[in-house]
């Protein structure tokens, strides 16, 4: 048990040793060939060779890198998913994780005081750079299997108009318009947002099926001829009534049969590796989003579904961090 609490006092280290890396852009580098440690001195313009040889050496216990002779390269893991430009690069998401460093560093005050504090807030990160980490992360999911679960766990086939509200980066939305040709969608978000998800329509080619709408999704008008609602990343880090809003907007968007698709980090799954995150996510959320956030469970966001008219309610867990809950608008 003390070897257990000795190695939680230290797990902080490895990720600050992972967050270096990934601001350094260590792994672009290294993806080119192996280097030495006065190579990668050279190239970052380091001022003491000796803490650059100490840093790769880390990375190299952590399994970030692997050393041959007296020169370093990538790890396959790091070469599969920390190299920029690269499908599926979770480096985005890796730095929106740690930006919290200084609010979780916090957290004893925080939890005492019971209040939210944002990184730009304690002016670890600014704020345009935490938001693009922010988003760019969710991104970096969907890219790595995320979309690839939604698609493979509703069925679109017939369905022709899709609404995403929240839909950020417009990642899962592209996924859907991608696996299912005949669909259309409709992207609502705040501005910053839709400038990323612009750029990734159009890189995708679907910029005649996706429609990209500024505004604030809580008060936009909105058509009532949908036959898809997607709400993905909110519940979790919105108060409880928003979230009930949010699903009796939807239900009014929808055509009677219509279809809404909620996924977000949900209590679906209890096994304990899952309880073990949802418990630690729960807390992550209130500390360093909302005061109203929460890590819900399925069963409430059911509750809150079928309150506002939504029937046949599914729970799926999914194989990665997030789960899907489904529901439909009757027909009569």
């Amino acid at each position: 048990m003390s070897d257990k609490l000795y190695d939680l006092s230290f797990n902080y280290w490895n990720s600050g040793v992972l967050r270096a890396a990934v601001k350094l852009d260590l792994f672009s580098l290294l993806d080119k060939k192996p280097l030495s440690p006065d190579e990668v001195s050279l190239h970052l313009k380091a001022k003491n060779p000796r803490f650059v040889q100490a840093f790769l050496d880390a990375c190299v216990v952590l399994e970030l890198l692997d050393k041959e002779g007296d020169k370093f390269k990538n790890s396959a893991s790091s070469a599969e998913f920390l190299v920029p430009g690269k499908q599926k690069y979770l480096g985005d998401h890796m730095r929106h994780i740690t930006n919290h460093w200084n609010t979780w560093g916090k957290l004893d005050t925080l939890v005492v005081e019971g209040r939210t504090e944002l990184p730009f807030e304690n002016g670890f990160v600014d704020a345009p750079s935490y938001w693009t980490d922010y988003m760019m992360g969710q991104h970096n999911r969907v890219m790595i299997g995320q979309g690839k679960n939604l698609v493979e766990n509703v069925e679109l086939s017939g369905k022709q108009k899709l609404l995403d509200l929240g839909g950020g980066t417009g990642s899962y939305s592209i996924a859907l318009c991608q696996a299912n040709p005949q669909l259309k969608a409709v992207l609502i978000d705040q501005k910053e947002p839709l400038e990323m998800a612009r750029r990734l329509v159009d890189e995708s080619q679907l910029s005649e099926r996706i429609t990209l709408v500024e505004a604030d999704m809580n008060t936009v008008e909105l058509d009532n001829d949908y036959e898809v609602v997607l709400i993905s990343g909110v519940v979790l880090i919105v108060s409880e009534e928003m979230s009930r809003r949010v699903f009796r907007r939807a239900y009014e968007a929808l055509r009677p049969g219509g279809l809404i698709i909620v996924q977000d980090y949900m209590r679906v799954d209890h096994s304990p590796k899952r309880r073990f995150l949802d418990t630690m996510m729960d807390l992550y959320v209130i500390t360093c989003f909302h005061p109203d956030a929460g890590d819900r469970f399925g069963d409430d966001v059911v509750s809150w579904l079928t309150e506002a008219g939504f029937t046949n309610a599914k729970q799926i867990p999914l194989p990665t961090h997030l789960a899907l809950i489904t529901a439909e608008k009757p027909t009569t």
